[in-house]
């Protein structure tokens, strides 16, 4: 079966979403996702998902401690996110004046 695959041409794949995956990535290289993939259920992230450590990091990288609303909008993503993206809200050395410590004034 696998020497079939080099005659496979592209107008040989019904039209769908394997067709468009095909004229992105050509016709071998999706017989070989659909090898390891296919038969089964298989969930298939979107592409942001993929992406997310990247936009994640510059949003770390981008943080002053207080430009929660700019960043959102910057990355399309609520202030939120955000906020669980950078933590506490004050950037990395800035030392908190609050000691979370409760043995600090006794």
């Amino acid at each position: 079966m696998d020497t079939f695959i080099k005659e496979l041409k592209l107008e040989e794949i019904p039209d769908g979403p394997w067709k468009q995956v095909a004229e992105q990535i050509g016709v071998e290289n999706l017989y070989t996702v659909l090898r390891i993939v296919g038969g089964g259920t298989t969930y298939i992230p979107k592409a942001e998902t993929l992406i997310r450590p990247v936009r994640n990091r510059h949003i770390r990288e981008e943080f002053n401690g207080c430009n929660y609303l700019e960043l959102a909008k910057k990355y399309n993503v609520t202030d939120r996110i955000v906020r669980v993206i950078c933590g506490p809200g004050y950037p990395e050395g800035q030392i908190n004046l609050f000691d979370e410590d409760e043995d600090t004034f006794s």
